[in-house]
């Protein structure tokens, strides 16, 4: 008989008080929203990891002057001043290339011009990017 896996359920616990970050990247603005904090426990009811992060489960914010989806960026993210066009692209397209403004240990870039570069240098590949990257050089 095979064994089986511990049951597992997930509980949507609301964090009174915790806010993140979310941005409407075509209004430049960005708003505070209250964030909640998933648990998931066994069968007996013991936690087995709990944690506040992007696939939470939070809810969808529209932005209030357009009406668009917000993108939740987490607690760490400032927003560029309004007025600062090449703050919001470079911001634009971290978010796009998969780069949450979490907790790292090196700043992300500030100028348009280092951020293809660093996505280059940080973003995670699979074995066959890296062979291929490998190739690439060999010629």
């Amino acid at each position: 008989m095979k064994p089986q896996a511990p049951f597992k359920r997930r509980i949507l616990l609301s964090t009174k008080g915790r806010t993140s970050h979310y941005v409407c990247f075509d209004c430049r603005k960005q708003f505070a929203k209250p964030t909640s904090s998933v648990v998931v426990r066994d069968a007996l009811g013991k936690p087995m990891r709990s944690g506040v992060g992007f696939d939470s489960g939070a809810a969808e914010f529209k932005c209030p002057q357009c009406g668009q989806p917000m993108t939740h960026l987490g607690k760490n993210f400032r927003a560029p001043v309004q007025n600062d066009a090449e703050g919001w692209e470079v911001a634009r397209r971290l978010v796009n290339a998969g780069f949450r403004y979490a907790h790292t240990w090196r700043p992300y870039p500030t100028r348009l011009r280092d951020v293809t570069a660093f996505i280059e240098q940080n973003s995670c590949k699979s074995p066959g990017e890296r062979l291929l990257d490998q190739w690439k050089g060999q010629s």
